[in-house]
């Protein structure tokens, strides 16, 4: 059965009545870290944080019932438990790292700062993975370039990020000056939330530190042999804004595998997908099949052929990494029913022998 909690008039969720913990000894929090101990968490209405820890039944169902950065999150103000997940707006993941399931990286994101550097980080193939990843959770990407003091063809970078994605707001920027980052103010107002993303040594914990106006995140130098960063990040957390927006940042991600991000794919590549809708077969894979649409465009020099490429390797990878991670949750849910099983005959032997 289930009950209906009233947190306030603008929170409600619904719950079995087994769990269900009067709404008075509830509190509205948010995920500002998540810690191997538990979570670290801020109050909605007051300053400070409080550490919640994490008992083992989170960590039993698939990736995406835990908490991650940006969760509201119900605890029981007598016991200091965490009780529920509120429903999210929206939720930025990747394939993880150790392969199968999903990395959950932020949670309630308004507007995601994808950050590169005019340096040999700067790769739009790496731009588009991000792109992809953050258009299918329905938050608008702003493309930041970083290290203009540092460039001396800040302009060769300028015009290829503008050219590759003409339809994202961009930013050329020093991120160590106020000035220079004040553009990017508008996406800092009250009620938002933004996510910080890209490789190490870019100069996200810089920019968090200049937007914040004072330092709460360690920086180091990218190495000078090959412009690649240290890892000064190593979790993931939330920053209070001037502006009264709130900042994540989180540790550099040189791998982004996708899964689970077709319709960003799609929306980062709608002209493809545009002429993919008049090819002749419904499966074409836009190689060498009779009448596709897509390939006819490259011919005309109507769509740059390596544009076509990077749909046609990301449209590949998600389906395959979706497939994979598809698998993995029928394997959790079917253990998931085998220990439930396990424990109600436990139950039953033992109400048996009392």
């Amino acid at each position: 059965m289930q009950g209906l909690i009233s947190v306030n008039p603008d929170i409600q969720i619904d719950v079995p009545h087994s769990e269900v913990t009067p709404a008075k000894s509830l509190r509205v929090v948010r995920v500002t870290a998540v810690q191997r101990t538990g979570l670290q968490v801020a109050p909605v209405l007051s300053t400070g944080s409080d550490k919640v820890p994490l008992s083992g039944k989170w960590f039993r169902g698939a990736e995406e019932s835990r908490p991650t950065v940006g969760d509201w999150v119900l605890v029981d103000a007598y016991t200091g438990a965490l009780t529920h997940i509120l429903p999210r707006l929206s939720l930025v993941k990747r394939l993880s790292p150790s392969g199968g399931g999903v990395q959950l990286i932020a949670a309630n994101v308004d507007a995601a700062f994808i950050v590169t550097s005019c340096n040999t980080d700067f790769s739009p193939a790496r731009l588009e993975r991000y792109l992809s990843v953050v258009m299918d959770s329905g938050i608008e990407p702003v493309l930041i370039l970083t290290k203009s003091d540092l460039a001396e063809d800040v302009e060769t970078f300028q015009d290829e990020l503008q050219a590759q994605f003409r339809n994202i707001s961009s930013f050329v920027v020093n991120a160590l000056d106020e000035d220079s980052v004040a553009p990017l103010l508008p996406w800092c107002a009250s009620g938002q939330t933004i996510a910080l993303l890209g490789s190490s040594g870019v100069g996200k914990s810089t920019l968090v530190n200049t937007l914040t106006g004072h330092q709460v995140q360690f920086t180091q130098s990218v190495r000078e042999e090959d412009d690649k960063g240290r890892h000064t990040t190593t979790n993931r957390s939330l920053h209070k804004l001037p502006q009264g927006g709130v900042i994540l940042d989180s540790p550099g991600m040189r791998e982004l595998q996708i899964a689970e991000a077709e319709e960003g794919v799609d929306l980062l590549f709608a002209d493809v997908d545009e002429l993919a809708q008049m090819c002749r077969f419904n499966d074409c894979a836009h190689q060498a099949e009779p009448g596709c649409a897509v390939r006819q465009a490259v011919t005309d020099g109507g769509l740059d052929p390596r544009r076509l490429e990077s749909y046609a390797k990301l449209k590949i990878e998600e389906a395959i990494n979706r497939e994979s991670v598809s698998q993995r949750h029928n394997r959790e849910r079917q253990f998931g029913k085998k220990v439930k099983a396990s424990s109600a005959d436990k139950h039953r032997k033992k109400a048996l022998e009392d």
